[in-house]
């Protein structure tokens, strides 16, 4: 691992436990960021927005991976690779149970959400989960495919979790925080995930 990746690394785990241990008191940028997303929903998005909660889920997304790896290993023979994604969402989604369990963050209130979440809200399950695989599946790819084919899966896995993150928002299951540490810990599961890749 080189120096600027370990000094990378150190910093998003840095800022994810701190954000889970300084939660409670962020809270007054959560209310304001949840006010300007009051402000500014667009009901007629909300359609769209379970959707990505649904495509985004633990057995969705599951499964997305378990094609993706399964075809890595049968086709291109490369179970390596295929270890290396399934590994590595597996343990992100470890860390990410472990912590809303350890933080015990409470979620907004769900005023406009399909379902009443009742697991905490540090950090968002979904987000981090999508993420993941929108920065890890180009990278496992792309030995094998042209490099705009993987670009175009790259780009559009990430447009998903974007729009997944806002969804989290936008359905009120939660924080601006939780999304944050989301992503932080898509980074942190992507630094490691290269390790085994490259």
């Amino acid at each position: 691992m080189l120096l600027n990746d370990r000094i990378l690394l150190t910093l998003m785990i840095v800022a994810y436990l701190t954000l889970a241990l300084v939660n409670d008191h962020l809270e007054p940028v959560n209310r304001h960021f949840r006010n300007f997303i009051e402000r500014t929903r667009f009901m007629r998005l909300r359609p769209v927005m379970i959707v990505t909660h649904k495509y985004n889920d633990v057995v969705s997304l599951s499964l997305q991976v378990l094609i993706m790896s399964l075809f890595i290993g049968f086709y291109w023979h490369d179970w390596r690779r295929a270890m290396v994604l399934t590994s590595a969402m597996f343990l992100q989604t470890t860390i990410v149970t472990a912590t809303k369990q350890l933080a015990a963050v409470n979620r907004p209130p769900q005023d406009h959400s399909h379902v009443v979440m009742k697991s905490g809200s540090y950090p968002s399950g979904h987000t981090a989960a999508s993420m993941t695989f929108a920065l890890l599946a180009p990278q496992v790819l792309s030995p094998y495919l042209p490099p705009i084919l993987a670009s175009a899966i790259g780009l559009y896995l990430l447009a998903v979790a974007l729009i997944t993150a806002y969804g989290r928002l936008f359905l009120d299951v939660h924080w601006l925080t939780d999304i944050v540490g989301a992503w932080l810990i898509s980074g942190i599961t992507l630094v490691f995930g290269r390790l085994f890749l490259y």
